[in-house]
C-alpha cells in the first residue's frame, strides 16, 4: 500500500508530499497524523532548517477526507476536530519556516492547510477556496486564521460564498506570497527554502515567535516585547558574528 505522505530530506530542507492523488490528498486521519507527526519531527531535527509542504498530483489538498466525515460519530467528530486543530497549530507554531508549493487546488482543509504555513507559493493553474459552507458546514477553525490573514471583509466574501479564486487573486488578498508558472513551482519554493538555510537560525526562529505573540497583545505590550527581543538579540553569538561580518566589508 503506498505511503499517504512521501517524506524526503534535500539537504537542510524537509520535503512532505500529500500522496493520495486519488482523493486529491484529501486529509484523511491517517494523513493528518502523519503530517503532525513530521512536523514536530521536523521541528526538533538539527539538521532540518525548513519545511516544504506539497500535493502529488492532481491537487494540492480537497480538504478533509468527506468518506470519513459522512459516517463519524459524536465521539470521532470530537477526535478530528481537535487533531486537525493539533495539526494546524503545530504548523502555526513551529519555529523553522513552512512554505507551502501549492501544485492545484487548494480548497476546504487544504486551503485551511496553507493558511498557516510561512510562505505559500502557487503554480499559476493553483485555485484556493473554502467550499464548506456548500456542504452544510462552517470553516469553524479555518475562519481563526483566514480573518487574520484578509481582514473580515474578505473573508466574508471567500466564507459564505464558498467561492474559489485563482493564484493571482490569492496573492491579491494575501492568501498566497506569490504565484509562479506551474513548471517553476517546486524550483521557486527550493529557492526560498535556500534562502531560509542561509539564514542564522536563532533570529529566524526567534521572528516568526514574535510575530505569533504579537497578535495577542495590545499595541503597548507588543512594544515591549519588541523591545526586549531587540535587546536580547544584540547580544547573540549569531548578531556579533554578522555584524563583524558587515564591518569587515565596509
Amino acid at each position: 500500500m503506498n505511503e499517504v505522505l512521501r517524506v524526503e530530506q534535500r539537504e537542510a530542507t524537509v520535503e512532505l508530499t500529500l500522496n493520495r492523488p486519488r482523493a486529491r490528498n484529501a486529509l484523511s486521519r491517517e494523513l493528518i497524523a502523519r503530517l503532525t507527526d513530521e512536523m514536530r519531527r521536523a521541528g526538533i531535527a538539527p539538521d532540518v532548517r525548513s519545511v516544504i509542504v506539497t500535493g502529488a498530483p492532481p491537487a494540492f489538498c480537497a480538504g478533509l477526507d468527506l468518506r470519513e466525515v459522512a459516517h463519524t460519530t459524536a465521539d470521532e467528530a470530537e477526535h478530528d476536530a481537535s487533531a486537525l486543530l493539533t495539526l494546524l497549530e503545530t504548523i502555526d507554531q513551529l519555529h523553522k519556516p513552512i512554505i507551502a508549493a501549492v501544485n492545484g487546488p487548494a480548497v476546504a482543509g487544504g486551503a485551511g492547510l496553507i493558511s498557516v504555513c510561512d510562505l505559500v507559493i502557487c503554480g499559476a493553474s493553483a485555485v484556493v477556496g473554502y467550499p464548506e459552507i456548500k456542504r452544510g458546514l462552517v470553516a469553524a477553525m479555518v475562519m481563526t486564521y483566514l480573518r487574520r490573514l484578509v481582514g473580515e471583509r474578505h473573508a466574508k466574501y471567500l466564507l459564505m460564498t464558498g467561492e474559489s479564486v485563482s493564484a493571482e487573486r490569492a496573492v491579491e488578498l494575501g492568501l498566497a506570497t506569490e504565484a509562479v508558472p506551474d513548471d517553476e513551482l517546486m524550483s521557486r519554493a527550493r529557492h526560498y527554502a535556500q534562502r531560509f538555510t542561509e539564514m542564522p537560525p536563532e533570529a529566524l526562529a526567534k521572528t516568526k515567535a514574535l510575530l505569533g505573540r504579537l497578535r495577542h497583545l495590545q499595541h503597548a505590550d507588543a512594544l515591549e516585547e519588541a523591545r526586549k527581543l531587540n535587546a536580547s538579540m544584540r547580544l547573540t553569538s549569531e548578531s556579533r558574528a554578522g555584524v563583524a561580518s558587515f564591518l569587515n566589508k565596509s
